[in-house]
């Protein structure tokens, strides 16, 4: 994996099971995690700045949370 040090990764969606399976995965992959939210949009701090695509746009819109990780790992 190529990232630079004291990177980190965000992946957001509105599918529960994926994000379920993804955050079981983070510690056997060596990742820890900075934030974790299952409704992203009720979140003022990590909505600043929040790009919307256009999945999040339509599936937030038909009454799906926005699942959200971010993630590093310790160099």
């Amino acid at each position: 994996m190529i990232l630079k040090r004291e990177g980190q990764l965000e992946f957001k969606t509105d599918n529960r099971e994926l994000f379920d399976f993804a955050v079981e995965e983070l510690k056997e992959a060596g990742w820890k995690a900075r934030v974790i939210t299952y409704d992203l949009h009720s979140d003022e701090a990590l909505m600043e700045g929040n790009v919307m695509t256009e999945y999040e746009e339509k599936f937030s819109a038909m009454g799906n949370p926005i699942n959200k990780y971010i993630i590093y790992r310790e160099c």
